[in-house]
């Protein structure tokens, strides 16, 4: 797959429109209609999207943290059958575009012979395009719009980024999984830390993710740590270290298994389940014996006790 930064005038596109973060379940049922389409015209699938949150210029003092990462969100983007992704460098000027201005630098891109948008689509100033708006400009201009309805779960709660957001705060990574239709992961590069870990006996893997990435709530999580050529078991600890603390926010993996040296590797670590929440010990004796309580647990969901 393409991924676009400065887009050349190109040929007859599907267009999929959205933010796409963390291209969950309901993303994915969007692009499965677009990609469909894009089939039956006989047309690449190109999603035009934002190289950041809107609210990142829009509610600077705070913008949402995010589910994936560009490459994540490419790769996601490209399992998800899409051809080429347009990543729009979003700043003032392109929130300042009135909605017929963005179709218009858009149609002036490519030949637009479909577009595929999500039921709550907004684009253009203050969000002022909508769904009608896009069936007016295809009717205008001879393109197919088509407007795809929510994905919801059983009991009707609508699957969206800010839901996976929420399930990650309380700590309940299992919920997330099931909204997004993987396991939710952290990327990033283990780098040399502190080695409080390994003077407790149980050495860690600090890895340090995007800094705009979502983080679940404070608290130790079953994990998979992914290397290029390793699958291995893991008790996360992601927080403050409010026993000993460090002075920021860390994201410790400690490996179950036998490994090979890990600093300077980039991997992927998928959290599984939520042990317990961050909690403050008396003494290191106590952080100890919960660490050991941690990792025994751990070994027994693992099916390695």
């Amino acid at each position: 797959m393409r991924v676009l930064q400065r887009p050349q005038n190109a040929g007859e596109r599907v267009v999929a429109l959205g933010m796409f973060d963390g291209v969950h379940r309901g993303h994915r049922a969007l692009l499965l209609t677009a990609r469909k389409l894009a089939d039956e015209l006989g047309v690449p699938l190109r999603v035009c999207t934002f190289n950041r949150h809107p609210l990142e210029i829009l509610r600077p003092e705070n913008p949402p943290v995010m589910l994936s990462t560009i490459p994540e969100k490419a790769a996601q983007l490209f399992s998800a059958g899409v051809d080429e992704t347009e990543l729009i460098p979003f700043d003032q000027s392109i929130a300042d575009l009135e909605p017929a201005e963005f179709l218009e630098r858009m149609r002036s891109m490519i030949t637009v012979r479909g577009i595929v948008a999500g039921w709550n689509y907004t684009f253009g100033r203050n969000g002022s395009g909508n769904a009608e708006l896009l069936r007016e400009d295809g009717e205008k201009h001879g393109y197919r719009v088509i407007i795809v309805p929510p994905m919801t779960l059983e009991d009707g709660t609508v699957i969206s980024s800010s839901l996976v957001r929420g399930f990650l705060l309380e700590g309940n990574t299992e919920k997330a999984a099931e909204l997004l239709g993987y396991t939710y992961s952290l990327t990033g590069t283990v780098a040399q830390g502190k080695h409080q870990g390994h003077k407790l006996g149980f050495p860690t893997a600090n890895i340090e993710p995007w800094k705009r990435k979502a983080l679940p709530k404070y608290g130790v999580y079953t994990g998979m740590l992914e290397t290029e050529t390793e699958m291995l078991p893991a008790v996360v600890n992601i927080g403050t270290q409010p026993t000993i603390p460090s002075g920021k926010v860390t994201v410790e993996a400690h490996i179950l298994t036998e490994s090979q040296e890990l600093y300077g590797q980039k991997v992927r670590l998928s959290l599984l389940k939520m042990l317990r929440p961050e909690k403050r010990f008396d003494s290191v004796e106590e952080l100890m014996r919960q660490i050991e309580q941690d990792r025994e647990e751990a070994l027994r969901l693992f099916h390695m006790a």
